[in-house]
């Protein structure tokens, strides 16, 4: 029955053009200069410009990476999902740059690992901030209302991994008529590495003594964070404590509760970068306070890039985002 209504679904959200490599050309640029903020760049798609449709935000995952990544080997790569993307002709996608990188850039791949080197650097790091990330996306999308007008007949925050931590927020202060979050959590991401020890122990890979002393370690490291919360030297994890004190600390579902709009989670039973055992909490607290404004979509085998196992390859993965997009496609254009 679940294989026939993800066809269905397919086949009634599918897009109207075949799906083709976005390019930057498909984006009309614009600034806003904030006192506090600098300069907010963000990108309106121009692809059917003059209709009428949803304005729909991308808030992407972690990295310092551009929405436009153009690499020596020939490949390209983007900060938002294809089969997002997809569905520009029925509305006006935005994307808000982060501080101190750029809409598009040329990037290089480490020789060692193959993987992207990501554009870090003092702005960057300086600006990587819950709070931070939160206002420049509330001024963008104001910016782009404005410039739109008419033309958008409702406003649909999205945010995946990093950006599915701060799209409640976001949603709340722009007064958006729906919010989804992709791969993202609801308990304090600091959660996450207590989850990870623990079901480590439970699996048999390590003692939970093990367990226990590396858990010890993670409450260690948030007692230093908060010593110094706004620190851009030390690090955890690979972030500065600027970026942790907010992001690490705050419960998604805190904001997500504050909402009375529809919204959706989408979660892989399988993703070890944001352990669906968090996320599951946000329904435990919808339902228990009766409330039915959330909806809950968990691909049991999928992982965090919505991939899983393909049973024509053993050992590879294959990607079942389109389909889920093509639902969310539904949900968003659902009438409440």
């Amino acid at each position: 029955m679940r294989l026939i209504l993800a066809v269905v679904l397919a086949v009634l959200a599918s897009p109207a053009a075949a799906l083709e490599a976005a390019t930057p050309a498909q984006f009309d640029s614009y600034v806003v200069h904030d006192p506090a903020l600098g300069e907010i760049g963000w990108h309106i798609d121009n692809v059917n410009a003059s209709s009428k449709g949803p304005l729909v935000v991308w808030l992407p995952g972690s990295g310092a990476f551009p929405h436009f990544q153009r690499f020596s080997d020939g490949s390209q790569g983007t900060s938002f999902p294809r089969d997002l993307f997809a569905f520009r002709d029925r509305a006006h996608f935005l994307l808000v740059d982060k501080p101190g990188i750029p809409f598009s850039a040329d990037m290089r791949l480490d020789e060692a690992t193959g993987r992207p080197v990501q554009l870090d650097g003092p702005l960057y790091r300086a600006g990587l901030a819950r709070d931070n990330l939160i206002a420049r996306t509330v001024k963008a999308i104001a910016a782009a209302r404005r410039t739109l007008g008419a033309r958008v007949d409702q406003v649909v925050i999205m945010g995946g991994s990093e950006g599915a931590q701060y799209v409640f927020a976001v949603a709340g202060l722009v007064h958006a008529d729906k919010a989804v979050g992709w791969g993202g959590l609801a308990l304090p991401q600091y959660q996450d590495f207590i989850i990870e020890q623990r079901l480590r122990a439970e699996r048999g890979e390590i003692t939970r003594a093990e367990a226990q002393a590396a858990v010890e370690e993670v409450f260690a490291a948030i007692k230093a964070i908060h010593a110094n919360p706004l620190g851009l030297e030390q690090q955890f994890m690979g972030e500065t404590n600027r970026r942790w004190s907010g992001f690490g600390a705050h419960a998604v579902v805190d904001d997500m509760l504050a909402l009375k709009i529809p919204l959706l989670l989408v979660q892989g039973g399988d993703d070890d970068k944001a352990p669906i055992i968090n996320t599951d909490f946000a329904m435990v607290a919808f339902l228990s306070r009766g409330r039915s404004n959330l909806d809950y979509w968990v691909y049991p085998e999928a992982d965090h890039g919505m991939r899983v196992t393909d049973s024509a390859r053993p050992g590879k993965r294959i990607s079942i985002a389109p389909e889920i997009w093509s639902r969310v496609w539904t949900w968003v254009t659902k009438k409440s």
